[in-house]
């Protein structure tokens, strides 16, 4: 019965079956990126393949061999050394902490290094407006420099409220300049709601002046660049970032990020007054979301005592208007131009899901 016994332990030894810890002593870190990867977040709406090359000095190492002390100090590396911001190396252990999880459950992993460490405490959300002043400066700034993507994709981020994840990767047969209402197609946003916007005038300008335009199937196509020489495989630009701050230097712009281009234009249709439900299918916003707009721009307040002020004089046409003392008047109705919201929207539910695309473990 011993000897039996004997031999039953030491073949399961031999598979890997009764000490499993011995079972994924070859396994490599790259290993179980790439599976995570190819099984999940590929699949996603939010991809982010374009912070995986950080990571390619992991993918050798054993998974064994990866420590929560190996990790905690590539991510402090990322704060302190490469000024990332918390929120963006939080998106590194995110992906660690997801790929090491998504492993175990599927049993090709059985520990987790990560789950010990905390994410970096991240900064309160951002309120800031960006005024119709800013966009001009950077307007013309982009023409100077002839820089025709960075101009278009800064006119449809704040005449449509989407963010770069939706703008970037569009193709042409996304975009309907040709109908009565022109308007650009997202098929799938970070809330997984297909959704339509009317383009203005400003951005069918803009859209056909793109280097791309009638000779490229996406509005802004990738480059070859340093970090991407070889294997070179992305049909489209990940981020304008980089381009975006220096825009935002030589406009002597400060504190605007490419996400707060949109934020301009949900503030600017509550400053026309838009409905909330019509605001709500165009940006995706739930009205409880829409509040944090209400107090972006000084010039919101005053619109409001203006209408009170219209009211009380006996003179209220029902309409809010633009302040007309605001000396940007003008180029906020250029920039807000409507084209005919309902319509565009009509199939659009507005409803706010789960926006991670990856598992947080």
């Amino acid at each position: 019965m011993a000897e039996e016994l004997y031999r039953k332990r030491k073949t399961e030894v031999a598979e890997g079956k009764h000490f499993p810890s011995r079972k994924f002593d070859k396994v490599t870190f790259g290993e179980l990126l790439d599976d995570w990867w190819r099984a999940h977040c590929q699949h996603k709406a939010s991809k982010f393949q374009y912070l995986l090359p950080r990571l390619e000095r992991w993918k050798k190492m054993k998974a064994r061999a990866i420590t929560s002390e190996l990790i905690q100090e590539f991510l402090f590396g990322l704060r302190d050394k490469e000024k990332l911001s918390a929120s963006s190396v939080n998106h590194y252990r995110t992906i660690m902490n997801s790929t090491f999880n998504f492993a175990i459950r599927r049993k090709k992993f059985d520990y987790n290094p990560v789950q010990v460490l905390h994410q970096l405490p991240e900064p309160p959300g951002r309120d800031r407006f960006t005024s119709s002043e800013e966009l001009g400066s950077l307007l013309e700034v982009c023409d100077k420099e002839g820089d025709r993507e960075l101009k278009a994709f800064i006119i449809l981020a704040s005449t449509t409220g989407l963010g770069k994840g939706s703008i970037l990767p569009r193709k042409f047969t996304d975009v309907h300049l040709e109908e009565k209402v022109p308007y650009i197609y997202v098929g799938k946003t970070k809330n997984g709601e297909p959704i339509k916007i009317p383009l203005s005038q400003l951005a069918i300008d803009a859209i056909k002046q793109l280097p791309s335009y009638g000779r490229s199937e996406y509005l802004f196509p990738a480059k070859a660049n340093v970090r991407f020489k070889e294997n070179f495989q992305k049909p489209y630009v990940w981020d304008l970032a980089k381009r975006f701050r220096r825009i935002c230097r030589l406009a002597k712009v400060k504190d605007l990020r490419i996400h707060d281009l949109r934020h301009y234009a949900t503030t600017v249709l509550f400053m026309k007054g838009i409905p909330d439900a019509i605001i709500s299918k165009m940006t995706g916003h739930k009205s409880r979301e829409l509040k944090r707009y209400q107090h972006l721009s000084p010039l919101f307040k005053q619109q409001t005592v203006e209408l009170i002020a219209q009211d009380l004089s006996g003179n209220s046409s029902g309409r809010p208007l633009l302040a007309p003392c605001h000396s940007d008047a003008t180029f906020l109705r250029i920039m807000a131009e409507p084209t005919g919201l309902e319509p565009a929207t009509s199939d659009v539910t507005g409803r706010r899901s789960n926006q991670l695309n990856y598992d947080s473990g």
